[in-house]
């Protein structure tokens, strides 16, 4: 799977040095997967679950979740999962992050640009 972006893992890291380890294991894993549906996403991170176009990852057990948009691989990509959001259990909770997983919604990076 593609992704996007490593910068955001390290910083979550930074952040939150207890999850660092945790965080450079999913993105080895995620980094060599080609997952093409939730069922062999979980085969592999069994403690994920989909929130319409988003994947839940529990990191450190339930202290932390990291949220990615995900678009799966199909014959022609090998996938891409853009990492919106890496929250405590008490800001999951806030369900503030939801806004960004609901189905047709245009992605920032899909957005046209404004003409003037």
């Amino acid at each position: 799977m593609n992704v996007i972006s490593r910068r955001a893992i390290l910083d979550a890291g930074m952040r939150h040095p207890d999850a660092e380890s945790a965080l450079t294991a999913w993105y080895k894993a995620a980094r060599q997967a080609r997952w093409e549906s939730l069922h062999e996403v979980q085969a592999v991170l069994p403690f994920t679950d989909q929130v319409e176009c988003c994947l839940v990852f529990n990191v450190c057990g339930n202290k932390y979740r990291l949220i990615c948009r995900v678009s799966y691989a199909n014959p022609w990509t090998n996938g891409t999962l853009w990492v919106k959001h890496f929250l405590t259990h008490a800001e999951y909770d806030k369900q503030k992050w939801k806004k960004d997983c609901l189905k047709g919604r245009a992605r920032p990076e899909r957005r046209a640009a404004q003409v003037r």
